[in-house]
């Protein structure tokens, strides 16, 4: 199935419906990494393991900026 033809047949409240439940999805993606992120850094820091500490950090600002993104997005009509 084409894209074009799901928008053609979907209702403007059925995408909308749909967006928001992607926004959530993504939100849910983006905290849960942040929470794997700061188990990491935690993990890294119990073993005195800086590398393990960086990747943390790393993964915990990817998923805040993906995060903050996908907020401040607006959806196209």
């Amino acid at each position: 199935m084409k894209l074009d033809s799901w928008r053609e047949g979907a209702s403007p409240e059925r995408r909308k419906l749909i967006r928001s439940k992607v926004h959530v999805l993504l939100a849910t993606i983006g905290t849960l990494s942040a929470v794997a992120g700061i188990g990491v850094v935690i993990n890294g820091g119990v073993e005195f393991d800086r590398l393990k500490v960086f990747v943390g950090v790393g993964i915990i600002v990817v998923s805040t900026i993906v995060y903050v993104l996908m907020l401040f997005t607006t959806p196209s009509e």
